[in-house]
Order: C-alpha cells, then sequence, then structure tokens
C-alpha cells in the first residue's frame, strides 16, 4: 500500500480521475446553449411535422398548410399593411428560425382548445432537442407570458422564465416597461402591460370590473370569474397592480377611456409581486 492511501490522501491516479471530472463538468458548462436549463419541458406529444416557414416569433407554417399559434405568449407584431414593425419583432422572428436552424422538425402538444378563431392550431412547440420553444423566447426575452383558459399548461412555468429575462434586463425587457394607466393613450392600442391604482371593484352579472386610476377599466368575464379569488383581488384595492392583455379603446362615452380583458389570474398582480426587488 503506498503512503497515500496509509495516510488517507489522493493517489495520483485518483487525482487525475477527478481532474478528468472538474474539466469534463467546466466544459460542459461552457458548451451549453443559454437556454440549456429551460424548463417546461413535455412528457409525450401529439404530433410531429415539418415547418414550411415561420411567420413571426408566435406563428409558424406548417408543410401541409396549417398555421401553429404557439399557446402562452406574445411577440412583437411585425410589419403588416400599413402598420410598422414593433421593437423586437425581427429578433422574435429570427430567433424563432434558430431554434429550427438545424432541423424543420417540431413536435406540438395541442391545447386543450386545439383551434382559434382564425383557424390556426394552438399548441406547444419543441425542436428536434426536446427544447419547448415557448420556454426559450420567453428567456431569452423575446416574448411575453399569456395565459388563455383552458390552454393553460405550461403557464406557471412560463411566467417564471418570463421573470428571469425581465429582471434580467434581457431582450425587449432592455426598454419595456408597464405602462402607467393614468398616460394611456390612443398610440398604446394593442398588448400591453399597465401599471395603476386599483380604484375601485364592481361585480354585477356581466362580470367583474376593475378601476385603474380612471382611465382602465378591466374586466374578467363570468365564464371565467372562477378562476379567480375574489378576496384576494380586493386586498387589492387602493394598491398598484401591473396587468396584461389587449388594450382597447371604450366606445362608450360614460365609460372609462380604455378597457382591457382578462382571462387567467396570471394577467393581474400586484406591483409588489411584478417587481423584481
Amino acid at each position: 500500500m503506498s503512503q497515500g492511501a496509509r495516510d488517507g490522501g489522493a493517489t495520483m491516479p485518483g487525482m487525475a480521475v477527478r481532474l478528468y471530472l472538474l474539466l469534463f463538468i467546466w466544459l460542459t458548462a461552457v458548451i451549453q446553449p443559454a437556454w440549456a436549463e429551460i424548463a417546461c419541458p413535455g412528457a409525450s406529444y401529439d404530433e410531429t411535422s415539418s415547418i414550411k416557414y415561420i411567420h413571426d416569433g408566435d406563428t409558424l407554417h406548417l408543410k401541409d398548410g396549417r398555421k401553429v399559434r404557439l399557446i402562452g405568449i406574445n411577440t412583437p407584431e411585425v410589419a403588416h399593411g400599413d402598420k410598422a414593425a414593433e421593437p423586437f419583432s425581427v429578433e422574435s422572428k429570427n430567433a424563432l428560425k434558430d431554434l429550427f436552424s438545424d432541423s424543420k422538425t417540431v413536435s406540438l402538444i395541442y391545447g386543450k382548445e386545439k383551434q382559434d378563431r382564425y383557424e390556426r392550431l394552438l399548441a406547444h412547440a419543441f425542436n428536434e432537442n426536446g427544447d419547448n420553444i415557448q420556454a426559450i423566447l420567453l428567456k431569452q426575452g423575446l416574448a411575453h407570458a399569456i395565459a388563455f383558459p383552458p390552454n393553460t399548461r405550461f403557464s406557471a412555468c412560463y411566467k417564471q422564465q418570463e421573470r428571469k429575462a425581465r429582471c434580467a434586463g434581457d431582450g425587449l425587457w432592455k426598454k419595456t416597461k408597464p405602462l402607467a394607466a393614468k398616460s394611456l393613450d390612443d398610440t398604446h392600442i394593442g398588448f400591453q402591460l399597465v401599471k395603476g391604482k386599483l380604484q375601485d371593484i364592481n361585480i354585477n352579472k356581466k362580470g367583474i370590473w376593475l378601476n385603474l386610476d380612471n382611465q382602465l377599466t378591466v374586466g374578467i368575464r363570468p365564464d371565467e370569474q372562477q378562476l379567480f379569488d375574489i378576496n384576494a383581488i380586493y386586498k387589492l384595492l387602493e394598491k398598484s397592480i401591473v396587468v396584461r392583455g389587449w388594450l382597447n379603446k371604450n366606445k362608450s362615452k360614460k365609460a372609462l377611456p380604455y378597457y382591457m380583458r382578462i382571462r387567467h389570474p396570471s394577467s393581474l398582480q400586484s406591483a409588489t409581486a411584478f417587481s423584481c426587488k
């Protein structure tokens, strides 16, 4: 027996093995892509198909002609018609292309609601490596998380990935902050995050109606009301909250100037919970 072995020390072969393992761990960390630890994995898929082309950051076309709208995210709009491209729309589209640069094969998990009103297939997408495409785009800061019942699978995981990017200031989060409800105007029509003080809550047979700074009505319709904790919402009264969804102008002059419908609790949170501090 060697002196090193008798004394409990490492032998030269043992040291070599340890050094090799350390080197392997270091190299693995270095060569992994930024999204290597992305969560939201899919255990099994509903179908595997081939991509014809990428329309934008959250929509792709399959070779058989079907359009796929990625569930759980919303990316900046590309230019179309007389509307200019939104910031980071090109980056988001190119990022989606890059995720399928090695293979045009995409695996899909359908939503419980399989199609939208535009007859697009609603699905979570995975590349040949099994990476969740939505999760990657969110962690890169190139998409917003948004949940639409009943297609809420992965919604908590997607929100976590968005938070990582937002708190790191990655991608669109370098410049994106919630709009102040008091400063809303017609140029803000479209998908937005809005921050304001919850001034009033009204519940009637048509739903739950939240008043943000006497400028924005946030509506929760009866068919989704059961998803929300009413007591938790009342605890936010007179406090600052952040909501996300599609901002619209109210047509009625008797109503507040702007309206936003939210369909899932993840679209409403206190400003404190939204903060990265």
